[in-house]
C-alpha cells in the first residue's frame, strides 16, 4: 500500500476518510508498519459504546474500564481478523462480537480461578446463574445501549468537526448558538436568538438548514468509515438500523 496510514488516520482519533476500516483490514493482513496503530486509533473512537455495554452487563465502573483498557489490549495481541478473512464485516458487528467472546473468557478464566484448580470450568460445572452469566441467551438490553451509544458517538464526533470547521472560519459563536437548533436541545426562540445576535430570522433559519444538511452528511461520512464497503445504499441501511428503523 503505498499510502501509509499515518497520513491517513486523523490526529484526533475520530475522523477518518470513507475507507478507513476496509483500509486498516487490510493493513492488518499485509503486516504494514503502524496498522496495529491505526486499528486502535478507531475502535477507540467508539469505546463509549463498549464502555457502557460492559456497564449494562453488570460490571462496576472501575472494573468496567478495566475490561474495556484490557479487550481492546486483546485485539492488538490477537490476530483479530483470522475468522473475518474474505468477509464484508462491520466496525460495529466486529467490535460487539469480539467484545461478547471476550467478556465470557474473561467471566470463565475468573470461574476457574476461584474454584482454585486454574482449570476452565466446564459450563455442566456450573449453576444455573452462573451458566446464564457465562454464556449470555439474552443481551437484548445491553446491545440496544451498546447501538444507542454506538449512534450518539457518531453524531457527537459529526458536531465536534462542525464546531471545528466553524471555529477555523471564525465562527465559533454562530455555531454555539446554533447547535442546539441541530441537537434539539434549544432553550431559546429564534425570535430571541435573532434579537440578541442581531440577525435576521430568515438568515438564521437558512444557518440552520445550512448547517443541518452538513451535519447529516458528516453523520454519514461518519458511518462510511466504519463499514468495509461504504456505498450510499449500505450507509443508509446502516443509519436506519442505527436509527431503530
Amino acid at each position: 500500500m503505498s499510502e501509509s496510514l499515518e497520513s491517513r488516520s486523523s490526529s484526533a482519533g475520530v475522523t477518518f476518510p470513507p475507507t478507513m476500516w476496509s483500509r486498516v483490514r487490510l493493513a492488518i493482513a499485509e503486516n504494514e508498519p503502524g496498522a496495529d496503530r491505526a486499528l486502535d486509533e478507531l475502535c477507540r473512537a467508539y469505546e463509549r459504546p463498549v464502555l457502557v455495554f460492559i456497564l449494562r452487563k453488570g460490571h462496576e465502573p472501575d472494573a468496567a474500564e478495566d475490561l474495556k483498557q484490557a479487550f481492546f489490549e486483546h485485539l492488538l495481541a490477537k490476530n483479530a481478523f483470522a475468522d473475518t478473512s474474505g468477509l464484508k464485516v462491520k466496525l460495529r458487528a466486529f467490535l460487539i462480537t469480539k467484545l461478547q467472546s471476550f467478556l465470557i473468557d474473561r467471566h470463565r478464566h475468573d470461574m476457574a480461578a476461584k474454584r482454585g484448580a486454574g482449570q476452565i470450568a466446564r459450563m455442566a460445572d456450573l449453576s444455573e446463574t452462573q451458566a446464564i452469566l457465562a454464556d449470555p441467551v439474552d443481551n437484548h438490553t445491553p446491545i440496544l445501549a451498546f447501538q444507542r451509544q454506538w449512534m450518539e458517538t457518531i453524531a457527537a464526533n459529526a458536531m465536534k468537526q462542525l464546531c471545528e470547521d466553524y471555529t477555523q472560519r471564525g465562527h465559533a459563536s454562530l455555531f454555539t448558538a446554533l447547535a442546539p437548533f441541530i441537537t434539539g436541545n434549544a432553550e431559546t426562540s429564534l425570535a430571541d436568538l435573532s434579537a440578541r445576535l442581531g440577525r435576521p430570522e430568515g438568515t438564521l433559519k437558512s444557518d440552520i438548514s445550512r448547517l443541518r444538511v452538513r451535519c447529516q452528511n458528516l453523520i454519514r461520512e461518519q458511518i462510511a468509515a466504519t463499514l468495509d464497503d461504504p456505498t450510499p445504499e449500505a450507509i443508509t441501511a446502516e443509519l436506519r438500523d442505527l436509527m431503530g428503523g
